[in-house]
């Protein structure tokens, strides 16, 4: 069991947990490295490589009342690969930026902490340097999410970032609670929904619509 997150900006929740899906791809072409945010300066021993960074977000009031947003954030990539001629340079690249958008696109933990991907920009570049051809990408991810301030939260310590801290107590019980993307209800509003920050207010397009679909309750042995 570990203890909840620090207090921290969407922006830098939505990037942990890019950094952490980007963190698992393996690919042909060898190890990807991957560093966040990146000196964006990379040498050949360690491409192929990701470098990611949060470039900006922009929040938009929903309510008149707590400061509760729908926060746009900007998530920047750029990934580079070697290789011995152009066509496997374009080849190499081509497949980094899937695995990029697959890992990102199926990770659960980054899903699950979003409204929606509101855009995704990629630029592609082969260049030759001598023997050594490299090919690049500079990638703008969209990400929309909701973020809320709590006057009463424990402000964080600049200095010390850790992602968890460890428990004092064993794990003693698990809940889990569903809410489905589809099927829907397009107009109800339901009162304490499961995952709060997850539902788009009434009427909506696509799920989650905050009903408890289901749960199970589980209690460990001591």
């Amino acid at each position: 069991m570990t203890a909840p997150l620090q207090p921290m900006l969407a922006r830098r929740q939505l990037r942990l947990a890019a950094l952490a899906a980007i963190n698992g791809i393996k690919t042909a072409a060898g190890i990807v490295t991957v560093d966040s945010p990146g000196d964006w300066s990379t040498p050949p021993e360690a491409m192929p490589a990701v470098l990611l960074r949060n470039s900006r977000d922009r929040k938009d009031s929903v309510n008149k009342g707590m400061p509760e947003f729908t926060t746009t954030i900007t998530l920047e990539i750029e990934a580079r690969v070697e290789a011995v001629d152009s066509s496997t340079a374009q080849d190499n690249i081509e497949a980094l930026v899937y695995n990029i958008e697959n890992a990102l696109f199926t990770d659960y933990n980054v899903i699950s902490m979003i409204q929606q991907i509101a855009s995704v920009d990629s630029e592609i570049e082969i260049t030759a340097d001598g023997r050594r051809h490299l090919g690049g990408v500079k990638m703008s991810i969209v990400f929309e999410m909701f973020e809320a301030f709590d006057p009463a939260a424990p402000l964080p310590v600049l200095s010390q970032w850790p992602v968890v801290q460890p428990a004092t107590t064993g794990l003693t019980d698990v809940e889990i609670n569903v809410d489905l993307i589809q099927p829907f209800d397009a107009n109800g509003t339901y009162a304490n929904p499961p995952f709060p920050a997850s539902v788009l207010p009434a009427p909506r397009t696509s799920g989650p619509d905050g009903r408890n679909e289901g749960g199970l309750s589980i209690t460990l042995p001591q």
